[in-house]
């Protein structure tokens, strides 16, 4: 006997009062099921970078049209003047002309348009061995002090750590998204949602085995299509044949909560996240009535060995989806790869990296959690021009002998980061949400230790 909830009196209510919907939905699955897409995305991403090229074109049109005629106005005001006059207009052109700025001077007001320009590194001298020996060991102390004052000062203005989770300052004007595009796209949201319900309802009453596993796949890609569209999402993936095998484990750089929806529109995936609740809560639920996921409470201790016994048998398992995994634990602003978590590199010998990189131009992804909810996120990227987003499937990559989780996860993560153009970072994201761990900072004070060590080995 089936037990009817909620959630299947909804799948009811949109069978019968959303024809249009359905009819929407069933085009984009036939057009998917034969491995075709639209294309409208990349003919929309075309037209918005030919809008935008000529409305740059007509803004220095007009600012070279207003300086001209502010020239010309000058030049037949100082003429009516008399000889004064013209020695007065020979002084204006003359004060109008940019002198030659050395580069050096150049360099300066480029630099003054961030917010700090590091010139030395605190560690980096270290490494190069370029120290140069003091004249006497007062200038030494001296000079080491100074070293480690401005390297401090550094990390007050702007660290390596929170500078990670800034969003971009986008200058493009977006009211043409927030009047015309979003009914659109909310109307997308609104059917992917719809389509992801019904269709894993229907599949979880299927009894287990390969066609229940084929049809799972096949809507698991048309629905997560349909909800890139809700974004514009224009997706360039390279070296497919590296994507994952059944049983495998793919990990991925974190941006945002769409990380997910863009790589499930190329390969279907079992998930490994943070239990939601909400809107997102019914989405968890509902893609484990068809796949196993794995969903957990990050602050429960025993849900970690849960995790863990859970991917082993995944592993083991071919008939199972490659699951996906965000190793960093926390959303990144896509110019980073931070530390990685050493569990899932605990649990298998072969990793599938995967290397992700947005372009912010026409919209910014990242979520900075500790900000914004969810719902704000989503709906900045709903008033986006469009997520554009390159991705690169990376060889797999195997445990070397005698190589522990942790190097094995490092080493995986320096990967991504150069892949991606992205800095490979050894901090941790969760210090966004922590104080700094107190092995950090001893870790920190003996590389000034070494240092100073190092300094005085010179001197003397």
């Amino acid at each position: 006997m089936v037990d009817f909830t909620a959630e299947h009196v909804f799948i009811l209510v949109c069978a019968l009062f959303f024809p249009p919907v359905l009819l929407m939905v069933w085009t984009v699955v036939v057009v998917t099921v034969f491995g075709q897409t639209l294309g409208f995305n990349r003919r929309y991403l075309n037209c918005l970078l030919k809008i935008f090229e000529w409305s740059a074109r007509q803004i220095r049109l007009t600012a070279c049209e207003k300086s001209q005629n502010s020239l010309n106005l000058r030049t037949e005001t100082n003429h009516n003047r008399g000889d004064e006059g013209c020695n007065v207009e020979h002084a204006s052109v003359k004060s109008d002309k940019r002198p030659d700025v050395p580069r050096s001077s150049r360099r300066d007001q480029h630099l003054l348009s961030g917010i700090i320009f590091r010139e030395t590194s605190v560690h980096s001298d270290i490494v190069n061995g370029q120290q140069s020996a003091a004249s006497s060991r007062g200038w030494a102390a001296v000079r080491d002090s100074m070293h480690l004052v401005k390297a401090g000062i550094e990390a007050v203005i702007q660290d390596d750590v929170t500078s990670r989770f800034e969003a971009e300052e986008l200058v493009s004007w977006n009211m043409l998204a927030r009047t015309i595009l979003l009914p659109v796209r909310l109307t997308l949201l609104f059917t992917g949602v719809c389509f992801m319900i019904v269709s894993t309802a229907v599949i979880g009453l299927l009894p287990d085995g390969p066609k229940k596993r084929w049809l799972n796949e096949r809507c698991l890609l048309c629905g997560y299509q349909i909800l890139s569209g809700c974004v514009s999402a224009v997706i360039t993936f390279n070296n497919r044949e590296n994507r994952a095998r059944n049983g495998g484990i793919c990990v991925a750089n974190h941006t945002s909560p769409i990380d997910v929806v863009i790589l499930s529109t190329d390969c279907a995936y079992d998930l490994v996240g943070q239990r939601h609740g909400g809107l997102l809560g019914i989405l968890q639920r509902a893609l484990s009535r068809a796949s196993s996921h794995i969903w957990f409470e990050r602050s429960e201790a025993r849900d970690r060995s849960f995790v863990a016994e859970k991917l082993k048998e995944h592993v083991s398992n071919m008939d199972l989806l490659p699951i996906l995994i965000f190793p960093e634990g926390t959303c990144i602003n896509n110019t980073s790869v931070m530390m990685f978590k050493k569990g899932c590199f605990e649990v298998a010998t072969t990793i599938y990296p995967i290397a992700m990189k947005y372009d912010s131009r026409f919209g910014d992804p990242f979520w900075n959690s500790s900000q914004h909810g969810w719902f704000e996120n989503c709906f900045r990227m709903l008033t986006s021009w469009a997520i554009i987003c390159d991705v690169w499937y990376l060889r797999p990559m195997t445990k070397r002998p005698n190589e522990n989780a942790i190097d094995f996860a490092s080493r995986v993560k320096k990967e991504i980061a150069m892949c991606g153009g992205l800095v490979d970072l050894e901090w941790d994201g969760q210090l966004k949400r922590s104080r700094v761990p107190a092995k950090l900072v001893l870790h920190q004070q003996q590389k000034f230790v070494i240092q100073l060590v190092f300094l005085t080995q010179t001197v003397s």
